[in-house]
């Protein structure tokens, strides 16, 4: 059985306490995903700024990623119980290139790096989960 002392350890130490999930627990995403989205990603995602046409503030990020086509590759942003399918975590992967995506990988920052391999586990779990919109 796998603990979550790793994720709750790191969530501590970058200051996103809340996405401190236990490995076997359901990941929500408005408790877990949000606050990392609105941590790292609302600034270029947001309304007035849509990069790759996509708004990732709270009330319309849901919507914008599940079953949500991508202008930048042949996937959907998020195929809920699809991980290899879903284009979302292969930006945050950096693999996107490999499913026929473009652009950079995300969270796009100066310098580049990509999400904590314990984070994107969130978004992997919550898609493997179904993607809810809980």
């Amino acid at each position: 059985m796998r603990h979550a002392f790793p994720v709750c350890a790191l969530a501590f130490a970058t200051g996103l306490a809340g996405t401190c999930v236990a490995a076997d627990a359901e990941v929500s995403f408005k408790q877990d995903l949000q606050p990392l989205l609105n941590a790292q990603c609302v600034f270029c995602h947001v309304d007035g700024a849509e990069n790759g046409e996509l708004n990732l503030g709270r009330r319309k990020a849901y919507a914008a990623l599940v079953d949500a086509s991508s202008i930048d590759a042949p996937l959907p942003r998020v195929a809920p119980g699809d991980v290899d399918k879903s284009y979302l975590v292969h930006k945050l992967r950096g693999t996107h290139l490999s499913v026929g995506g473009s652009g950079n990988s995300m969270p796009m920052v100066d310098p580049p790096r990509l999400m904590d391999p314990a984070q994107i586990d969130l978004f992997v779990r919550w898609i493997e989960q179904g993607a809810q919109n809980n």
